[in-house]
């Protein structure tokens, strides 16, 4: 069965399009009349600032010539003009004519190129006043120089005529990923109000109803909300308790007429009646109604969301901020230790799982979740005022740690409170909610980087999980599920390993993913993105974002085929073998930057193929242990296991690195993952004989 579908889908589908008829016409409107001043009043500004540079130019340049140094013979002015133009990235070039237009220096363009565009013109006409010129694609400030009275040349400010224009485009695909978090936290708030205070109400009141139409009224729903949904409850109960009180002022009829009547046949027939009515209408003993509540997998959707959305805000730029905390490590490399606190995070989630399940099985799992937020939010708050690396890889740990006890939580609150039928539709809860908030989380955590910087945007996640410990805190109080789960035992364990189908998806399917995942997507796009001038946080957060998003729209396609067809392995094979050829990529691309961005849209595409059918193999592939330990605990082990990939991921691209460079790395881990991959191809056309079925007489 598909994971990542579930009983929200439909609703979710539906308030998406809801919000985005509200928001969306709106937004863009007002965005529009906002560029449009925006780009109407930053022209002017432009042509202001690059007067004023030409100006300090002018005078720098003015005051040498009046040493007695000829114009040009001047030594070092491309160093000069160098980090003027660095500190200025509207400008595209910096150049010193004489009084004919002669290109004498310049730096950020080509002489010849230059010379070509001020031939023809007139530079002698209003000498006394800055000129400017549309020489080519280039906007040409011309500040004259002048010399004991004398004109004797120009410094010229070039500006690209599509700055502006690039500008604004930046700022629309900024506002664009914007709208779309603010769409789909939106959806996420609708869907969670929705379920939360009227389907899930109603829920409770047509299993009441459905009780009332056999006869039951010993139930009544258990919603104390004071909204119309809670009155419309409130008096649904009332009609309850009054008929309760009518059975038993009729109860006590039927007891006066049975002791006050002498005629035995009378008291025969009222008898009769009596029996006939309690065979019919079932009412509480001590009248003390039994209170219906309904627990649900979205109970914990809403918190779920905003905690994964507050980790995947630093996903972006993670790399990035550990670089600028570098601090040496004795023995280990910089790329080995800007890799350390990914893989640290990954190992202690993969160590503290097992620990953490157990204990929300034990404790529940809303008293699980508000711990696990104490060292997830002081993780944030202190990865934000780290002042090295050191430091950070503790704070990091620390989340993880939280990481680990809170989705673990979530995971056993789902499985409690979701029957066996509906186990799947649980999870697809979990895997929608995480998914939604590694799109939200990645895209505008760029935004936020690049805007307010990496420390100030760990304090905007610190504040999303306050806001979740309130949630839990406010909204689970009630909605405690109860029971125990057993945990399997370590031989069970080995005996799931001994089966060689499910050893084969994991170390073959599921490692290799991960290892694709941490390795390349967290560690390596961040920083050799970053090796490109060009590419801004917001832009490699934009180009990050495809990943999920593929993953999103790709997993219900290829869950719902795996079930038609049944071709689940080969789904997993196929997925893994696109995801390892996009990495290897990069070696057959000349444009870097273009075959990164391919290789992420190629990996979303391979996880989102593979996903959900490498789950649902699981019932059929071990048979035998879903019966043993339960179908919850093998799933939980297979993503135990597929977190050493996540482990070695960052540490494996780390040592390729100086080996082989930023794009060589790429390509090498793709080849390890492509191995892999068609291994698992090789073996999966093994798997259609059938699933592993041992003798239940030795269980």
């Amino acid at each position: 069965m598909a994971v990542i579908l579930d009983r929200t889908r439909p609703l979710f589908l539906r308030l998406l399009m809801l919000v985005i008829l509200v928001l969306v016409p709106p937004v863009a409107w007002i965005s529009n009349q906002a560029m449009g001043e925006f780009t109407r009043g930053l022209t002017p500004e432009m042509d202001k600032k690059a007067e004023a540079i030409g100006r300090d130019l002018e005078a720098s340049v003015e005051r040498a010539v009046g040493y007695g140094i000829p114009l040009d013979r001047l030594q070092g002015v491309d160093q000069f003009f160098a980090p003027v133009l660095a500190a200025n990235p509207e400008l595209r070039y910096l150049a010193i004519t004489d009084r004919l237009g002669k290109v004498l220096f310049a730096e950020g363009a080509d002489h010849t190129v230059l010379a070509s565009v001020y031939d023809g013109q007139d530079f002698e006409t209003d000498l006394d006043h800055p000129r400017k010129f549309i020489l080519g694609g280039f906007v040409d400030l011309a500040q004259p120089l002048s010399a004991k009275g004398s004109r004797i040349g120009h410094v010229h400010v070039g500006m690209d005529q599509d700055y502006v224009r690039g500008r604004v485009e930046e700022i629309l695909i900024d506002l664009g990923v914007v709208t779309l978090v603010a769409l789909l936290v939106a959806v996420e708030i609708l869907l969670f109000v929705v379920t939360f205070n009227i389907t899930g109400p109603m829920r409770v009141v047509g299993i009441v109803m459905d009780r009332v139409r056999r006869g039951d009224f010993s139930a009544m729903a258990g919603v104390t909300s004071d909204d119309e949904v809670g009155r419309f409850v409130h008096g649904f109960n009332a009609a309850i308790r009054l008929a309760d009180q009518l059975f038993r002022r009729l109860e006590a009829y039927i007891d006066e007429v049975k002791a006050a009547h002498f005629d035995q046949g009378v008291v025969e027939k009222v008898r009769d009646i009596e029996s006939r009515v309690r065979f019919l209408f079932r009412f509480s003993r001590n009248g003390q109604s039994e209170v219906v509540n309904e627990h649900q997998a979205t109970d914990i959707r809403l918190p779920l969301f905003l905690f994964v959305f507050a980790e995947e805000i630093s996903r972006s730029f993670m790399p990035l901020y550990i670089r600028d905390l570098y601090a040496p490590i004795s023995g280990l490399t910089p790329e080995l230790v800007i890799g350390l606190p990914i893989a640290l995070f990954m190992l202690v989630i993969a160590l503290a799982s097992p620990s953490a399940s157990l204990l929300a099985n034990r404790l529940g799992a809303r008293r699980v979740f508000l711990i696990g937020l104490v060292p997830a939010t002081i993780g944030f708050v202190m990865s934000g005022l780290a002042f090295s690396v050191y430091d950070l890889i503790l704070w990091r740990m620390a989340t993880a740690l939280g990481y680990a006890f809170i989705t673990m939580a979530c995971q056993g609150y789902i499985a409690q409170v979701s029957r066996q039928q509906t186990r799947a539709q649980g999870l697809g809860v979990y895997v929608g909610a995480v998914l939604t908030a590694s799109v939200c989380g990645t895209g505008i955590g760029g935004v936020l980087a690049e805007r307010v910087g990496y420390r100030i945007t760990f304090i905007v996640a610190a504040v999303l999980t306050v806001i979740t410990a309130i949630l839990i805190w406010r909204l689970l109080d009630s909605a405690q599920p109860g029971g125990e789960v057993t945990s399997p035992r370590k031989r069970e364990f080995l005996r799931l390993l001994r089966n060689w189908r499910f050893s084969a998806l994991v170390v073959f399917a599921a490692i290799p993913a991960k290892l694709a995942l941490t390795g390349f997507m967290f560690f390596l796009v961040p920083l050799t993105l970053s090796q490109n001038p060009s590419i801004d946080l917001g832009d490699m957060a934009r180009m990050m974002m495809v990943y999920p998003v593929s993953v999103v729209l790709l997993s219900p396609l290829a869950a719902r085929f795996a079930d038609r067809v049944g071709w689940r392995a080969g789904l997993v094979a196929l997925g893994g073998v696109i995801g390892g050829a996009g990495l290897v990529l990069p070696a057959y691309w000349s444009d870097p930057v273009a075959a990164v961005q391919v290789a992420i849209l190629m990996l979303g595409i391979s996880h989102g193929l593979s996903a959900s059918p490498q789950l649902a193999m699981i019932p059929d592939l071990c048979w035998t242990e879903c019966r043993a330990i339960g179908q919850t605990n093998v799933l939980a082990f297979l993503r135990l296991a597929e977190r050493i990939g996540s482990f070695v991921g960052p540490l494996l691209a780390a040592v390729l690195i100086p080996v082989y460079g930023y794009q060589g790395a790429i390509i090498a881990l793709g080849w390890v993952v492509l191995s892999m991959a068609a291994v698992f191809a090789v073996l999966s056309f093994a798997y259609h004989a059938g699933p592993h079925i041992e003798a239940e007489w030795d269980e």
